[in-house]
């Protein structure tokens, strides 16, 4: 038996009224994922746990069994587990865009990897010795901090687009202060490599993390298929094989067909692989219910379709689970439950993924820890 585990990041919604008071799942021609929920059994999951912030951090981890009280210590140290940074204290940093006093862009207009390189380099010209940045995917960052860690109470910037950011500075000690001030001095420095960004943002610090291994969980040969540091650096703490592929943005313009690709060639060596795509939370949190639904037909056609066309499903079990709810009417993540469906498992009656349909399924209601024994 082979194990496939499909996240598409954000995908679950709630109903929209201008979509006919529909959800987006519910309006997207998907063939391919509401084949899964059809031959499949489905229920909803709780993958955040009570106490936790919804992030696709928390999330992903939970989904894969592991208990986030004990293990989580923080979004950027997870992230450096993937480029092999070390630290006492790592910071996760976005290159951001406000105006008015307002967060408008989390993600700095997507800059470039080069661009945002340039400005990471930039910053650590004027920034204590006991610091420093590395740049990461496009508008993504690490700061890392040789000093003993205090408790910082940060945001994250995706969580706060059109609100003041003199609400959500971090506070909670000096170390507090210093990061205040270097998000102020980036002021200066950002807007002399991009229009479209004019600061950073400096959230999700904590020590590296000791996440049991998968192969020790589940007694599976795992690999890990993602385009952002996040996930592959979840991958890489619990020993699982991370996977590459080029040409990837982490937006609705990426590399599909490789990614597709990738993750059947995975599938060959491998007992589990887990794929994680992340466009449709990034056009969630801009907002756009019509390309919400157009992202997820796409990820239903050069995903879903792709992958199941291209493997003996008799031989496969698969789980479809979004990491977690990014209504566009709130474009920041929520703690709700999310669909799931297990391809492999004894049918049920459920006939269309979507946030609804999938509440009616045989296996109900799921606490996220619960999921990976539930497939496995």
């Amino acid at each position: 038996m082979k194990y496939l585990l499909l996240i598409p990041d954000g995908m679950a919604d709630l109903r929209i009224e201008e979509l006919g008071n529909k959800t987006p799942l519910e309006v997207a021609d998907k063939p391919n994922m509401d084949f899964l929920a059809k031959e499949g059994c489905c229920g909803i999951a709780r993958t955040i746990p009570e106490g936790f912030e919804p992030g696709s951090d928390i999330a992903n981890l939970t989904i894969l069994g592991i208990d986030v009280r004990k293990y989580y210590t923080g979004r950027g140290p997870i992230e450096a587990l993937y480029r092999g940074i070390k630290g006492k204290v790592i910071f996760r940093c976005n290159i951001v865009k406000v105006e008015g006093g307002l967060m408008i862009d989390y993600s700095g207009g997507k800059v470039g990897d080069d661009v945002a390189r340039e400005i990471f380099k930039a910053l650590n010209e004027n920034i204590p010795e006991f610091m420093r940045f590395y740049s990461g995917r496009s508008y993504r960052g690490l700061l890392v901090i040789e000093r003993e860690y205090c408790e910082v109470e940060t945001t994250p910037p995706h969580d706060i687009t059109g609100k003041p950011i003199i609400n959500y500075l971090p506070r909670g000690c000096e170390l507090s202060d210093v990061l205040i001030e270097i998000m102020e001095r980036s002021k200066d420095v950002v807007p002399r490599f991009t229009e479209k960004a004019n600061m950073i943002w400096i959230w999700g610090g904590g020590r590296i993390p000791s996440f049991p291994k998968f192969k020790d969980l589940y007694g599976l040969r795992a690999a890990m298929i993602s385009e952002v540091d996040l996930i592959m650096g979840i991958g890489r703490g619990m020993g699982m094989d991370v996977i590459e592929v080029d040409g990837v943005t982490g937006y609705i313009d990426t590399n599909y067909k490789g990614l597709a690709r990738a993750t059947v060639k995975a599938l060959n060596d491998h007992d589990f692989v887990m794929l994680h795509i992340e466009g449709i939370d990034e056009v969630s949190h801009e907002g756009d219910f019509e390309r919400k639904v157009e992202a997820i037909e796409v990820y239903d056609e050069k995903i879903v379709g792709y992958i199941i066309d291209r493997i003996d499903l008799e031989d496969f079990r698969i789980m479809l689970i979004p990491d977690h709810q990014t209504p566009v009417k709130i474009r920041t993540h929520t703690r709700d439950p999310v669909p799931f469906t297990v391809f492999g498992l004894k049918r049920d009656d459920v006939r269309s993924f979507d946030e609804f349909s999938c509440r009616k399924g045989r296996l109900g209601f799921v606490e996220g820890l619960r999921l990976m024994r539930l497939m496995i």
